[in-house]
């Protein structure tokens, strides 16, 4: 048994959040970790626990072999991808770029789901950021991985592709250039002008029928699979050079290294109305019980509730907007006309020990409250 199998099965007959930090540093310095990754996908294997994106992790070669039979009964094609510790850190920030928000270490054994941002730093990131290296999609990754992890790319229902042109229409992108002018690689280098008075080479990659399509890449590490020996100049993009660049060749391909999606004229339409469809949906939120107890947060919440006694009692859950997530607390009692200063004071004092979760509050007795806490046990109540 490993020693990160032996951490899990005392967390689970006793959990503490001393046990909780040792599982996390074991998980960042253990010599090899295996991860199941998807054939279909060409990403690491996508599921969903609790609401969450996750990413399956085992201790132990022998765990995931019998992970993998398992799969292999339900009709899922994975493999491993073994990490050595010496890339740990590069593996969860992986997972995030790829739209993973938590891992579930040794399923099929002694389990545990842990949020992804309790072992990294949330990275913080901007659609409309300057630089180009920084450009970020893991909205789009997961579902793409989602989509192509769980159909065959012949048999996706409209639905799904409906999601993904959403997906694709809100991205950002990075592509490559060479400023140099005109000089074109045999079946890689293609100029055209697009300016009046500048020129520059655009690299496309031709496919096996002799369509040439330009590469779009959603990150660095993507488009770092086409150009290892850095050769070209990088700039950022969107959907609207995707529809240029479209009209001047026979379409472009987003990730050509890993999901390969071709995007050619006749669905640049379907994306634009998925896109409207899509901005009429409702904000989706799910609340919760929180997995891991964030036992100092609450403590520190509870400090600055000691001295307020017109607050009667305070209540925690977890809560997922979109693919945001937050703790969200309800203060009972009577609560002040202008309620800011008063979450803001509480935050100051909790954040720093909030798993690098956000912490939303509301008023017990509003509606929403209400729906969501129901019957529930409040953390702190008045002297």
């Amino acid at each position: 048994m490993s020693v990160l199998q032996k951490l899990i099965v005392k967390f689970n007959a006793n959990k503490n959040q001393e046990l909780y930090i040792r599982i996390i540093r074991e998980i960042q310095q253990a010599e090899n970790l295996w991860i199941a990754f998807s054939e279909n996908s060409r990403n690491y294997f996508l599921g969903s626990e609790n609401g969450s994106a996750a990413a399956y992790v085992f201790s132990e070669k022998e765990y995931y072999e019998k992970y993998y039979l398992h799969m292999l009964q339900k009709g899922k094609k994975i493999q491993a991808a073994e990490n050595n510790v010496k890339y740990r850190m590069a593996l969860f920030a992986d997972f995030y770029r790829c739209g993973f928000d938590s891992i579930v270490i040794d399923n099929g054994q002694t389990h545990l789901r842990l949020n992804l941002f309790d072992i990294i730093k949330k990275p913080e990131f901007s659609k409309n950021n300057k630089e180009a290296r920084a450009i970020l999609n893991p909205e789009l990754m997961r579902l793409a991985n989602w989509i192509f992890q769980e159909n065959e790319r012949d048999k996706i229902d409209p639905n799904s592709w409906q999601m993904l042109f959403t997906e694709i229409f809100r991205g950002e992108y990075i592509i490559p250039t060479d400023a140099k002018g005109l000089r074109v690689q045999k079946g890689l280098g293609k100029a055209f002008n697009i300016s009046d008075d500048s020129r520059i080479a655009f690299p496309v990659l031709e496919n096996s029928d002799g369509k040439n399509y330009y590469p779009f890449f959603t990150d660095w590490n993507e488009y770092r699979k086409f150009d290892r020996n850095t050769q070209y100049t990088i700039m950022a993009a969107g959907f609207n050079d995707i529809e240029k660049f479209v009209n001047k060749s026979d379409g472009i391909v987003i990730n050509p290294f890993g999901v390969n999606i071709i995007i050619d004229y006749d669905m640049l339409t379907t994306i634009r109305e998925a896109s409207k469809e899509m901005s009429k949906s409702l904000t989706k939120v799910s609340v919760g019980d929180p997995n891991v107890y964030p036992l100092e947060m609450v403590r520190k919440i509870s400090e600055k509730l000691w001295d307020k006694d017109y607050i009667d009692a305070a209540y925690l859950k977890i809560m997922l907007r979109n693919r945001d997530t937050s703790y969200l607390v309800a203060l009972e009692g009577n609560l002040p006309e202008k309620t800011e200063n008063l979450y803001n004071e509480i935050a100051e004092n909790a954040l720093p020990s909030a798993n690098n979760i956000p912490i939303d509050f509301i008023d017990y007795s509003s509606d929403f409250a209400k729906k969501v806490f129901g019957n529930s046990e409040p953390f702190y109540t008045a002297k």
